[in-house]
């Protein structure tokens, strides 16, 4: 069960950072920015004593409740739920993937997310953890995660042709 917990944690963490990491890459390309270039704007934001972009940031990175930590629990459960929808399909659990099974799959994969990431905060300790790998490490974590993907959804391709 500890393996299963570490390897769901790490699936969330691989997601968290990629979803930064996106956020900061937009950030270069984002015309919207340019709004907070305007005089009237930069005045506004000395007065108030706040960097927007830096604001912005912080709402993204934070790991309690932040923007990016919101998507990656998604994401993570998606692909749980994928997953034992596809395992359905293939093992022909069920004929077609109607509502109920749906619901049912999300539910299933919202519990185990729950019990192994989600409750009291527990991914929290594993993301302080994973905050000091080494290079070779995260490498190693992300084409592990990417891996995963690709195998989630190879499996749901599988489960549809059967």
């Amino acid at each position: 069960m500890k393996k299963i917990e570490n390897y769901l944690n790490v699936l969330h963490f691989c997601f968290y950072k990629a979803d930064y990491k996106l956020h900061l890459l937009s950030n270069k390309i984002n015309p919207f920015h340019l709004i907070h270039k305007l005089p009237f704007q930069k005045r506004r934001y000395e007065k108030l004593g706040i960097d927007p972009i830096e604001t912005i940031n912080k709402v993204y990175k934070n790991k309690n409740y932040g923007t990016s930590m919101v998507f990656a629990g998604g994401i993570l459960w998606g692909a749980m739920a994928i997953l034992f929808l596809s395992l359905f399909m293939v093992f022909n659990v069920f004929v077609y993937a109607t509502t109920p099974y749906i619901f049912a799959c999300a539910v299933l994969s919202g519990g185990i997310c729950y019990f192994f990431v989600f409750r009291n905060d527990k991914y929290i300790k594993y993301f302080d953890k994973y905050e000091k790998w080494t290079k070779a490490e995260k490498r190693k974590n992300t084409w592990l995660t990417l891996a995963s993907l690709v195998a989630i959804f190879l499996l749901f391709y599988l489960g549809l042709k059967t």
